[in-house]
C-alpha cells in the first residue's frame, strides 16, 4: 500500500519511480558538464586498465622454512655475510632445519607457458609454492632462479595458453601519472587500487642492493609483493615491493621495482639461469650545491670517488674527481639510476659516457665488463682485502687508526677480524695488529698484501711481521 502511494505521488510530479530527480541539463554549467565527462572517462579508464592485467595477476601461497642459526659465527663470516656472500644452494632450494612459516603474494604472469614473476622475498626459502589464477586454477610451481639484489624472482608452473602481460617502459614514467596496484592484499583476491607516480629514483631505501624504485600512493599492503604496478593502458610499470609503513597497513607510501630492471633481471634468469649483469668498477655519491658550483656543472651528475684498479672504469681512463653526466645521451641524475644503467645492460656492451674534468667536458666510450661476486665487490669498495688461507680481513691503515691503535708505524694492513680455527688465529694474530710484512715482501698498502697473497705456499710455511701496539712481533 505504502509503495503504491510513493509511486502515485511520484507519477503526479511527472517523474518515472525509481529515478531520484536531478539538476536540469541547463541548470549545469559548462565547467561542471566539462568536469563530470573528465570523471567519468577516468572511470572508465581505471576499468579498462583492470581489465586487461586481471588475467595476468596470480596469487601466490607458500610455505617456507626459515634457518636456524646453530653455533657462533665467525667475525670474518658476519662480515662478508653483511655484503652478501653467497650462502650455498641452488634457486629454490630450502634449508633443511628451522621453523616453517606460511606466507603469500602476487605475481604476474610473463610467459603464456607458466612463467610468472614476483618477489624473491615472496619465494624466498619455499619449500611449497601454489600459484592461484584468477579462473580459480590452483598449480603447484617451482623456482627458475631469484635475484635477492634487485628483490626479483622468475616461478614456473605446468600451465599453458596464459595470458601474458605487456610491459612498458618505464624510463617514460613521470611524476603523477596515474597507476594501478593490483594483487592480493591480505589474502583478498584480484584487489585493484588506483593512485600516482608520487617519486621516481628512489635509492637508497634498504630494499634491495639495487634501488631506483618507483615511489607511489595506490594502496600496497602485506600480499601485494610481486603484484604488478600498471598504467591506464594495463601495461606493467613495476613490480610492488615493499612499503613504508608505521602500523604494517598502508600509508601512502609504496614501491615499486621499475619495469625496465624487471625485465632485464627476468630475461637474465631465463637465459642463464642466473642474473649476470655489467659493470663499470667505480664508487660514486651525488654533489652538493658547493661542489656543483666548484667545479662549474650546471646540470646533474654524480661523482667518481674511487676507480677500481683493473675495472672497465680504469681501462678506459676515468679517474677520481671525474663527474659522470650522461649515459649515451641520457642525462645522469642518480648514483642509483646510472648503477641501473649499467647493471641491466650486457657485459661487452660498449657505452658512451659523458665526463666533465677539469672543466671540461670529455666523451669517454666505455666497454662494460662482468660484475664480479658481490662479496668481492663491496669489499673493493669498502676498501677490504679478504684471504681465505690466512683466515682474516685486512683494511689499509690510516693515520686514525694507526693513532687509535697507538701503533709507531705509518703504513700497513690493520686486521679488522680473524676467522676462528684460520691459519692466522692459531699463529696468535688479533684484531687490530698491523701487518708489515708477508714473507719476504713489505706490506704497506692493500695492493702489497694482495701481491703477497699471490706467491703465498701455505704449504711450505708462513712467516708474518705485524705490529701490535707498539710491539713488533714476528711469527711463522
Amino acid at each position: 500500500m505504502k509503495t503504491r502511494t510513493i509511486t502515485r505521488v511520484l507519477v503526479l510530479l511527472g517523474l518515472s519511480a525509481g529515478v531520484l530527480p536531478g539538476p536540469p541539463a541547463a541548470a549545469q554549467s559548462r565547467a561542471e558538464r566539462e568536469s563530470l565527462k573528465h570523471a567519468t572517462d577516468l572511470s572508465l579508464a581505471f576499468q579498462y586498465a583492470s581489465r586487461v592485467i586481471a588475467p595476468s595477476v596470480v596469487n601466490i601461497r607458500v610455505v617456507q622454512r626459515v634457518e636456524a642459526r646453530r653455533g657462533r659465527r665467525s667475525e670474518l663470516e658476519n662480515f662478508l655475510d653483511q655484503f652478501g656472500r653467497p650462502r650455498g644452494g641452488r634457486p629454490g632450494e630450502a634449508p633443511g632445519n628451522g621453523r616453517v612459516t606460511r606466507g603469500q603474494g602476487s605475481g604476474v604472469i610473463i610467459r603464456p607457458d607458466g612463467h610468472i614473476l614476483t618477489n624473491h622475498h615472496v619465494v624466498e626459502n619455499a619449500v611449497e609454492i601454489e600459484v592461484t589464477l584468477t579462473t580459480g586454477r590452483r598449480y603447484e610451481a617451482t623456482i627458475v632462479g631469484t635475484d635477492d639484489e634487485t628483490d626479483l624472482a622468475v616461478i614456473k608452473i605446468d600451465a599453458r595458453d596464459l595470458d601474458a602481460a605487456s610491459f612498458a617502459d618505464s624510463d617514460a614514467i613521470v611524476v603523477g601519472q596515474w597507476v594501478l596496484a593490483v594483487g592480493n592484499p591480505f589474502g583478498l583476491d584480484s584487489t585493484v587500487t588506483a593512485g600516482i607516480i608520487s617519486a621516481i629514483g628512489r635509492g637508497n631505501m634498504g630494499l634491495a642492493e639495487y634501488g631506483n624504485l618507483i615511489q607511489t600512493d595506490a594502496a600496497i599492503n602485506p600480499g601485494n609483493s610481486g603484484g604488478p604496478l600498471v598504467n591506464l593502458r594495463g601495461e606493467v610499470l613495476g613490480i610492488n615491493n615493499a612499503i613504508t609503513t608505521e602500523n604494517g597497513g598502508n600509508l601512502g607510501i609504496g614501491f615499486a621495482i621499475p619495469s625496465d630492471m624487471a625485465l632485464s633481471v627476468m630475461n637474465s634468469i631465463l637465459e642463464h639461469g642466473e642474473v649476470i649483469r655489467g659493470w663499470l668498477g667505480i664508487t660514486m655519491r651525488p654533489l652538493d650545491s658547493e661542489e656543483s658550483r666548484r667545479a662549474g656543472l650546471t646540470g646533474e651528475g654524480v661523482l667518481i670517488i674511487n676507480v677500481s684498479s683493473g675495472s672497465p672504469a680504469d681501462e678506459a681512463g676515468l679517474r677520481e674527481g671525474d663527474i659522470i653526466t650522461d649515459l649515451n645521451g641520457k642525462v645522469v641524475k642518480s648514483s642509483s639510476q646510472l648503477q641501473n644503467a649499467v647493471a641491466r645492460r650486457a657485459p661487452g656492451t660498449r657505452v658512451e659516457m659523458t665526463v666533465l674534468r677539469d672543466g671540461r667536458d670529455r666523451r669517454v666510450p666505455v666497454l662494460l665488463g662482468e660484475r664480479p661476486p658481490l662479496s668481492e665487490l663491496q669489499l673493493a669498495q669498502v676498501g677490504a682485502q679478504a684471504s681465505e688461507e690466512l683466515g682474516i680481513l685486512v683494511r689499509e691503515l690510516s693515520a686514525e687508526q694507526a693513532e687509535d691503535l697507538d701503533v709507531r708505524i705509518p703504513r700497513g694492513v690493520v686486521v679488522i677480524a680473524v676467522m676462528p680455527d684460520g691459519l692466522a688465529h692459531t699463529m696468535g694474530i688479533q684484531a687490530g695488529d698491523v701487518i708489515i710484512a708477508l714473507g719476504d715482501q713489505r706490506i704497506e698498502t692493500l695492493g702489497d698484501f694482495e701481491r703477497a697473497l699471490r706467491n703465498l705456499d701455505v704449504d711450505n710455511g708462513v712467516h708474518i711481521t705485524y705490529q701490535r701496539g707498539r710491539r713488533t712481533v714476528s711469527v711463522q
